[in-house]
């Protein structure tokens, strides 16, 4: 009798998740979601049905089993249907004049940032025909095998499309100190890494750039700066100093290399900086979103030190691949990347990554300066033209040890910084950037050409954002900046650059954006059928009416400029490709008239699963740290059973939702 109560109540338990699960699931296809106390009520129903009925044979309880196992198999394909019929339609968006034909390079500290900062992008320069390269600074060896994280690397690059061969480890270690704790950007020591190597290397197959090279702060210098060089990728992106050590690292000796690079040869890539934490790792988790929103100003965390060196207006916005961008987040090409990197755990993160935009700053690269004389009537003049917008001497408590900065001492009557050219030179911008800390601003200075002419700056802009100061002189052998105003015990400037000419931005491209600022690419018109867009532009007109507009597919759907605005209409249950284009620049959109209900509701359910599944991952990690105190296992045996443990959930997780 016990043995089958037992069984009644297992059966019950079935039958009734099974019933849920299915009114939940069959709620998302519908066009309106099953009310809660109607789902309850199927609930308690089947509940009361499947225990309080007759005895059940034995026939009926294989039967069960089979009806559970139906919806079970029923439900996975409904779930699979959605996370596939997700995925945005990428358009023919016309980027080739921001994509195509060029060498490309990422360099990162660690495996899985390559995804924080430029996921998304990558993609579309190998769409376009592009060549790509990932540089990673380190080994990522702190807490995880070298060879796993490589390995990682590798397979999440192939995800997106990039070569294994054009993979570069450095083969430095992560996170390292020397014998007293100061970390290796800091001290001029050969260190030795948390895994016990001090010379470069990597795993059996995959070479580092240079093998056993000494762990020293100079040669992750030479190695970057070198590995730029044999290359010569035609646009760099770069890390900047988010809040971890190796960041700041990657990112300060990229800068010095760059600023060396431009001082002693005529390479002159484009160079953008970005972020792989503050705007992308760290960022608001607003995947799930009818339509895809823009990266979030993080405001004052958007850097570890020095934060209003970059202004967020001044931010160059790059479009993403839409084949990146999904309603479900599980057939994202970004998560089935992140997935790969099994050891960080990044698929957990990919709700903040992947946004409809990435986020960078451009670094002009041909400043005159790079080629001049710099001197100073005090302080260090060579701190003016290094590349580097600030420094630290402490990478562990950057944003109270800030250097790299040149000061006109209190006591120099001059306060003066004169740039000498080997040959007469025409000068249309000056860039200025002030010294980055809140309490020492220059309020005016006088830039004086051996001419005669003179300009003053005005008050440079706070916190060290560049001041672009117009001129239009020709003819000019040397100039001077003397600072004659300021507040604070004394003036400062991270660097001073020239230039002959206007700003190039060197790409051109324009993108449909919605009334908050968020670029479209498959987007659901506002119920009225009518919506208003904006032009973000680069490099070109942002005049909407510069571009012809057409409109293809859709019954009742048309586009047409209406003053500084694209106006789009789109009736309810059509769709339509939107096509901008000035004859180089063209953006194509799809629009679809309302109707989202469905997809809402598909990932409102995901979202759900979804959890379930970090939940059971999180409890993973609980039981590896209770096992770990319990039985004193050793740690990095136990990293390893429970990396396989964390593997098999999130491949069981793929195979669900879909590749």
């Amino acid at each position: 009798m016990r043995k089958h109560m037992l069984r009644r109540i297992l059966l019950t338990m079935l039958f009734v998740l099974e019933i849920c699960l299915a009114a939940l699931l069959a709620g998302v296809f519908m066009h309106g979601l099953l009310p809660a106390w109607l789902t309850a009520a199927a609930a308690a129903a089947g509940f009361a049905s499947a225990f309080f009925m007759p005895d059940l044979s034995g026939r009926m309880c294989r039967w069960g089993g089979v009806l559970c196992a139906l919806l079970t198999v029923g439900m996975a394909a409904e779930v699979l249907l959605y996370a596939r019929s997700a995925v945005y339609r990428e358009a023919d968006n016309g980027k080739e004049a921001l994509y195509a034909d060029k060498k490309v390079m990422v360099v990162v500290p660690h495996q899985d940032d390559e995804i924080n900062l430029a996921g998304g992008v990558m993609e579309e320069y190998i769409r376009y025909g592009s060549e790509v390269y990932v540089v990673y600074a380190t080994n990522g060896d702190c807490r995880v095998p070298a060879e796993q994280r490589l390995g990682e690397a590798i397979n999440a690059l192939a995800v997106l499309g990039v070569d294994e061969e054009h993979i570069i480890f450095l083969g430095y270690g992560d996170g390292c100190t020397d014998e007293n704790g100061v970390p290796i950007y800091n001290t001029d020591k050969q260190v030795t890494s948390n895994a016990g190597h001090s010379y470069t290397c990597t795993y059996a197959g995959h070479p580092p750039f240079r093998e056993g090279r000494a762990y020293t702060r100079q040669n992750i210098l030479e190695d970057i700066r070198d590995v730029i060089l044999e290359y010569r990728p035609d646009v760099i992106y770069g890390v900047d100093c988010d809040i971890h050590q190796d960041h700041q690292l990657t990112a300060l000796l990229f800068d010095r290399a760059v600023g060396e690079i431009l001082r002693d040869t005529d390479y002159k890539p484009l160079v953008y900086k970005g972020f792989a934490y503050s705007t992308a790792y760290y960022a608001p988790d607003d995947f799930y979103q009818l339509n895809i929103k823009s990266t979030v100003n993080p405001g004052e965390g958007l850097r570890a030190f020095a934060p209003g060196i970059y202004d967020w207006g001044e931010r160059v916005r790059m479009p993403v691949s839409a084949g990146s961008l999904s309603h479900s987040m599980l057939s994202s090409r970004i998560f089935r990347a992140a997935l790969e990197h099994k050891s960080q755990d990044e698929a957990e993160r990919v709700g903040q990554i992947v946004s409809g935009d990435k986020v960078f700053w451009r670094r002009e690269a041909t400043s005159l300066c790079y080629d001049a004389q710099v001197t100073a009537s005090s302080g260090d003049a060579g701190a003016l033209t290094d590349f580097l917008l600030g420094d630290t001497s402490n990478v562990l408590d950057a944003a109270n040890n800030v250097t790299g900065i040149w000061h006109g001492g209190a006591d120099d009557p001059d306060k003066e910084i004169t740039v000498t050219f080997d040959t007469p030179q025409s000068i249309r911008r000056i860039k200025l950037y002030d010294d980055p800390g809140p309490q020492r601003n220059i309020l005016d200075a006088v830039i004086s050409f051996d001419n005669g002419d003179s300009v003053n700056t005005g008050s440079l802009s706070p916190l060290g954002s560049e001041t672009v100061i117009e001129t239009d002189e020709d003819n000019v052998r040397s100039f001077t900046v003397q600072i004659t105003e300021y507040d604070g015990d004394e003036p400062g400037l991270t660097e001073i650059e020239a230039y002959s000419g206007a700003f190039d931005a060197g790409v051109s491209f324009v993108k449909l954006m919605n009334a908050d600022g968020d670029f479209v690419y498959d987007y659901y018109i506002d119920p009225s059928g009518t919506e208003r867009f904006s032009l973000y532009t680069y490099g070109c007109s942002a005049e909407a009416g510069a571009y012809e507009i057409s409109c293809t597919g859709g019954d009742g759907c048309r586009a047409y400029a209406d003053g500084e605005s694209v106006v789009v209409e789109c009736p309810r249950g059509e769709s339509c490709e939107v096509t901008v284009t000035d004859g180089v620049n063209a953006d194509t959109a799809i629009f679809r008239g309302s109707g989202g209900e469905v997809l809402t509701y598909g990932m409102e359910t995901e979202k759900l699963l979804y959890r379930n599944i970090r939940n059971i991952i999180d409890a993973s990690r609980n039981m590896k740290v209770f096992l770990e105190h319990f039985f004193s296992i050793k740690k990095t045996e136990m990293m390893y059973k429970l990396a396989y443990l964390r593997w098999g959930i999130h491949r069981v997780g793929e195979i669900v939702f879909g590749a």
